[in-house]
C-alpha cells in the first residue's frame, strides 16, 4: 500500500510537473506569435495554439482583418526559432488565379466558369524582400518563373481534337513569362474526378523526363509528338495515356 502510495504521488507530481512546463510553453508560443503579427502586421488579433508533432511544437491560426491580407492564415516556429507564416503566399497565389484568369478570359482562351489555381511553394516570402505594409510586392514583381506553378482546369472532356490542343498552345503563349510550370486538366465533371474520367497534362520551363518544357511546345504537331496524358483510374488510381485514349504499358511503348 505504501509504494503504491509513493507512486501516486511521484505520479501525481511528474503529471503536474508537465502540465506547469507545456502551459508555459504554450503561453511563450501565444507571446511570440503575437509579438510577430504586431510587428509584421500591425494587428492585435487572437492567436488559436495547436500542438503539430511533426514540427515539435505549436502552431498557430490568425485571422488578420486589415485589407490587403484580411483572412486567416497559418504560423509556425522553426527549429532555429524563427516565425514564419503563409500571408505573402496566400496574396500572391490569390492574384496569380484572379489575373490569370482574367487574361485568358479576356483573350477568348478561357470560358468566365474555368477555373485557374496558382501555387506559391511555402518559404518564398522568406526569400524576397518584400515591403508587406501598405502594399505588399506583387507576384509578378518578385521573379516568379522560378516558383509559380498555375493549374488551368477546363471544363470538358478530352476528345484529342485540334481545337483542343490549339486552346492548350494558346493558353501557354498568354502566361509563359509568368510561370514555372503549367498543368492542364481535363474533367467533363467540373468540381470532381469522382467517375474516374479526368485527364491532365503538365509542362515545365525545363523539360524533365517525362514532362515537355512549355518553351519547347509551339504547334499542334510538337504536341502530338509529345502524345501523353495522365489520367485517374478506379483500380490502378493513376495511368498514363496516349492521347487517342489508349493506355501506355510499360517504357517500350513511351
Amino acid at each position: 500500500m505504501k509504494k503504491r502510495i509513493v507512486a501516486g504521488v511521484v505520479g501525481g507530481l511528474l503529471a503536474g510537473g508537465i502540465f506547469v512546463y507545456t502551459t508555459i510553453e504554450k503561453s511563450e508560443a501565444r507571446d511570440a506569435y503575437s509579438t510577430y503579427v504586431k510587428e509584421t502586421y500591425q494587428e492585435q488579433p487572437d492567436i488559436e495554439l495547436s500542438w503539430d508533432w511533426k514540427m515539435g511544437g505549436y502552431v498557430g491560426e490568425v485571422t488578420l482583418a486589415n485589407e490587403p491580407f484580411a483572412g486567416t492564415y497559418f504560423l509556425e516556429t522553426y527549429g532555429d526559432g524563427s516565425i514564419h507564416d503563409n500571408v505573402l503566399e496566400t496574396y500572391w497565389e490569390l492574384e496569380a488565379e484572379r489575373t490569370i484568369h482574367e487574361r485568358l478570359v479576356s483573350e477568348g482562351f478561357l470560358k468566365e466558369e474555368e477555373t485557374v489555381r496558382a501555387e506559391v511553394p511555402i518559404g518564398v516570402s522568406d526569400e524576397t524582400q518584400a515591403n508587406v505594409s501598405p502594399t505588399p510586392t506583387s507576384i509578378y514583381e518578385t521573379n516568379p518563373e522560378t516558383y509559380l506553378n498555375v493549374s488551368i482546369m477546363f471544363h470538358e472532356d478530352w476528345n484529342n481534337t485540334d481545337e483542343q490542343k490549339q486552346r492548350i498552345l494558346n493558353v501557354i503563349r498568354e502566361i509563359e513569362s509568368d510561370v514555372y510550370s503549367i498543368h492542364f486538366s481535363f474533367d467533363g465533371k467540373p468540381g470532381g474526378n469522382d467517375d474516374y474520367t479526368e485527364r491532365y497534362m503538365m509542362f515545365t520551363r525545363e523539360a524533365s523526363d517525362i514532362d515537355p518544357s512549355f518553351l519547347d511546345v509551339r504547334t499542334i504537331e510538337d504536341l502530338n509528338a509529345y502524345d501523353r496524358l495522365y489520367g485517374f483510374d478506379e483500380t490502378t488510381f493513376m495511368t498514363e495515356y496516349h492521347f487517342d485514349g489508349t493506355p501506355i504499358e510499360d517504357e517500350t511503348t513511351r
